[in-house]
């Protein structure tokens, strides 16, 4: 038996949490020992998305935190990775298999390889995401709006 702990990492804005971040927050509580979740701040995803979440980042850090299945919550501040893992090591960095084979996802393999880390790809939920949500909301506000 070995003593080693494997700590895992789900970066993610986490904005309107919803069953896709459950999915994935659970399947890689599964296949780590300790889970931790970075949780971009409001201006990392504003220059991500070019948009601001619509959940305030302290706020999606205490939901996130409330999971049973979530041992620690960081503030996530780069879209780098490196940059979260000096500031928490992890041994595995866990997203959406939407990004395997993609250029973003060949990049972060780089990066993570450079630290000694390792991406792994989990399902994705396509049936639900925070810019679906986001669409939504906005089309139902148009639809009253219009009223």
């Amino acid at each position: 038996m070995s003593n080693l702990t494997i700590v895992g990492y789900v970066p993610g804005g986490f904005d309107m949490l919803h069953i896709g971040h459950l999915n994935i927050l659970r399947a890689a509580r599964e296949r780590c020992d300790r889970l931790v979740v970075g949780v971009a701040v409001d201006e990392s995803l504003v220059a991500m998305k070019g948009r601001p979440p619509v959940i305030p980042h302290e706020e999606r850090m205490e939901l996130v935190a409330s999971l049973r299945f979530v041992d620690e919550v960081v503030p996530d501040h780069a879209q780098d990775k490196r940059v979260a893992w000096r500031a928490h090591p992890f041994d595995v960095l866990f997203k959406g298999d939407d990004w395997a084979g993609s250029e973003k996802g060949e990049r972060l393999e780089r990066e993570m390889a450079e630290v000694g880390a390792r991406v792994v790809y989990l399902p994705y939920t396509p049936s639900t995401s925070s810019t679906m949500l986001r669409e939504f909301l906005v089309s139902g506000a148009a639809r009253e709006g219009a009223a």
